[in-house]
This record gives C-alpha cells, structure tokens and sequence, in this order.
C-alpha cells in the first residue's frame, strides 16, 4: 500500500477506535472589570441553545482571577492568560474541565501565549517585561525570555516561524512594527521586520498573508484605525488608515479566505484593496467588544463594562445562529473538538496544503470545502466514512498554487445518496495531508 494511503488509514483508525466520538464545545472567557477579580469561564456547545457557567472558578469564592486576557488550546489543555493576576491558569478539558495546575509568572502583565508544538514550547507576550516569556509545556515552567525593546501583543505562530505584533514602544508611544522570528532552534532569532500603521494589535494569518489591524491616538487622545496586509512571500505591506474609531478593540479573523474585522457596529469583510465591503458587513451590534472566528462561525462579544454581557455567534453567510448571556466583558472565544485534536497530535499542519473548516457544518445536503495549495502538486480530495472507506473523491488533478473550493452533495461514488453521520475530508498532494471532519444531519 502506498505510504500515503497508509497514512490516511492510519489516522482514520486513530477515530475510529475513540470510545465515542464527542460533540465540539466552546469556551468564553470574561475579561471582567480591572482590579476586581471578577472574570470568569463559560461554556457552550454545538447547537448554542445554552450557556454554562461560571465553570470551575466562582467569583465569589474561588475567583478566576484580574483580567482574563486570551485563551489558547493545545490539544486537551486550555491555557487562560491572566493579565492582572499574572499567570497562566491550565485546564485539562478532556478529563472533566480539571484545574491542573498555574503558571505563575509575577509581574509580566502577559497577554496572548501561542504554542510551538515541534518543540512543546509557549510563547507568552509581557508588557511588563517588553518581550516573550519562553515556557516549556511539559512541566509548565518559564524557560527563557526573549526581549524585543517594546510592547508585545498578539502572537502567531506557524510551525516553526512566530509573529508578534508591537503595540507600543518602551515609553508607551505608538509603535507601528511586527517582528518575524524563527523559533526552529533554542534560540529564538527576529529574521524580518515589517513596518505597519501604527498601534498593530490584532493579527490573523491566511496562507502567506497577514492581515494586522491598528487603532492609535493623535494629542487630543481622539482614536483612529488601520488595517495592513503583510504578503510573507515577498515582504511587501499594504495598508490603508480607515480613519476615526470608536470602538474599544479591533479584532480581525478569517472566514473561507476572507479577512473580516471590527469596525462601528459591525463585523466588516474586507476587499482585495483592504478597503470595506460595506454589502457584506455582519451584526448592526452596539458596543462591539471582541471578535473572533471559530469553527467557522463568527462569534461577537458585546459590552456595557457591567455584567450581564452578551454573545452572539453568526454563520458565514451573516444569518445568526444564537445570542446568549453571560458574564462582564465578553472576551475571547475558542472552539474545542475532542475528535479532532486526536488527529492533530500525531500530524502537524503541513507546510503546502491546508484545507479549511467546510461550511456549513452541520450540513444537509451540500457542503463547501475551502482549501489551499501552495506550491504545484497533483493533489486529490476525498470524503472517507467512520470506517476508512472511501466514499467519494471530487479532486483527482495537477493544481496550481491558490485557493479553491469544492462542495460535496453527500453523494457517494455510484451517486447515490449517503446517511447521516460522520465523514472526512483528506486534501493529499504529494506526501502532504490535511483533515478536516463533516457533519451530515437529516
């Protein structure tokens, strides 16, 4: 058999023989009100009919902690930055939501942490210390820090390269950098530095663009905003000043290869150009307070600064999927499947081909299926069942690097329709593969 088809037998038999195939479930983590200690972790799943929470932590006797930053998720552990109270609360999801343990780190004032997984390492950016705080994940402890003379806010990581946008200078002045770093050694190196409008803060990457959004100030303190594309490829950056501001943040995500972002009352797409697409905007919400994608779905905070806040989760296409409440300062959001994680710790993202989240999902009848070639490959797309059966292929061809997308009419291959249930879609090219899992319902 070739290696490749052994490969996908092997991470299909990986789910197959998971004692039962759990549903995905999101997080919510609550920033909660500065010097109060009053954030908080919530949950929802799938159908987002309910929320549940506060989990494990109560405000009144056990309390989250001061300013809940940003979550990050490595396979079953969740990792919550906590800005005020200076550490990294760490939770294992897969055995019940367990609280095992901190990462105490006093004084740093971290904010996001992203993960190498090549080397079982996380990369925490501090304010306090003008740098990233370098953590070994195996026993959860600081290791190293490695200072970039300003203040270090969002971080990327993809496989062995770490971009981190700088917010401001060491004199709290506007900073306008992002720094690339090779992370594949010991000893972290900034190998490019690209140059952005001022005030880069949030980032997201899609193939070899980096989409950062800015807000900065002028004397009177008025606030205004930016968007910059950084092309990995070549180095180029373009930017465009979208003028006065007034919200409170400006997170930006990716939808199906779309960069959409914060802006007044809505969730804007944006053009080629960077400029908006007013036509496709999402939302009409006052007091926007975070955005984030996650499993494809775009999931809006709002906030008054007093709780209750309130969530709203939207589908792609802008139609909402549910609104629900929870505690101060809606933050950041994350999507966990159990299933899948299974699959991405025995095989790292691959360099050439990524395949994208279909949409919807669940779906009846039809699904499309986003993906990415980025480098000329004969490359095939198949749909496999539960049992390592091929089911159906939609791509048998030599591709071009770009992006593309497929959708399957959940017919198999004689053309026949297939019962609801649990399949996969495996992007191969060369020795190359990426996986994705659908949901068919009826």
């Amino acid at each position: 058999m070739h290696n490749l088809s052994r490969s996908i037998l092997k991470t299909l038999v990986i789910l197959l023989f998971v004692p039962n195939l759990k549903a995905g479930q999101y997080y919510a983590l609550c920033e909660g009100n500065f010097g109060q200690a009053n954030a908080s972790l919530w949950s929802f799943d799938e159908a987002i009919s309910t929320i549940d929470g506060p989990l494990v932590w109560d405000t009144g006797t056990n309390p989250l902690g001061d300013v809940g930053q940003s979550l990050t998720l490595y396979d079953h552990t969740l990792y919550i930055v906590m800005n005020n109270s200076h550490k990294v609360r760490v939770l294992d999801l897969e055995n019940g939501m367990n609280h095992v343990g901190d990462i105490d780190i006093p004084g740093t004032s971290p904010r996001y942490m992203a993960i190498q997984r090549s080397q079982n390492r996380g990369f925490i950016s501090s304010w306090s210390l003008g740098g990233l705080l370098i953590v070994d994940l195996t026993n959860n402890t600081v290791v190293d820090t490695f200072l970039l003379g300003g203040l270090p806010e969002k971080v990327i990581i993809d496989q062995d390269d770490l971009y981190v946008s700088m917010n401001m200078k060491p004199d709290w002045t506007a900073n306008n950098l992002v720094h690339h770093i090779d992370i594949s050694t010991a000893t972290p190196s900034i190998t490019d530095t690209y140059e952005v409008i001022d005030g880069p803060a949030s980032m997201a990457l899609s193939g070899q663009s980096l989409f950062v959004t800015s807000v900065y100030y002028n004397d009177a303190w008025e606030s205004f905003s930016g968007t910059s594309r950084i092309n990995l490829h070549d180095g180029s950056v373009l930017t465009v000043d979208h003028g006065a501001y007034s919200n409170y943040s400006a997170d930006i995500g990716v939808v199906q290869g779309v960069p959409f972002r914060i802006y007044g009352n809505f969730i804007v797409p944006l053009n080629e150009d960077l400029s908006f697409n007013a036509e496709g905007s999402i939302g009409n919400l006052s007091g926007i307070y975070s955005f984030s994608v996650q499993n494809d779905l775009l999931v809006v905070g709002t906030s008054d600064f007093v709780a209750p806040d309130e969530l709203t989760i939207y589908g792609s296409e802008g139609s909402t999927r549910g609104s629900l409440t929870l505690g101060a300062l809606s933050g950041d959001v994350i999507y966990y499947d159990p299933d899948v994680v299974s699959v991405d710790a025995s095989h790292q993202l691959p360099s050439n081909i990524s395949v994208g989240q279909n949409y919807p999902n669940p779906f009846n009848p039809a699904t499309h299926i986003p993906f990415q070639i980025n480098k000329a490959e004969y490359t095939t797309l198949n749909i496999f069942d539960t049992r390592g059966r091929l089911i159906n292929s939609l791509l048998n061809a030599d591709l071009e690097p770009g992006n593309y997308e497929l959708t399957w009419n959940s017919l198999d291959l004689a053309g026949q329709k297939v019962s609801s249930g649990i399949y996969f879609a495996v992007l191969s090219a060369g020795s190359e593969q990426s996986m994705i899992k659908l949901h068919l319902i009826k």
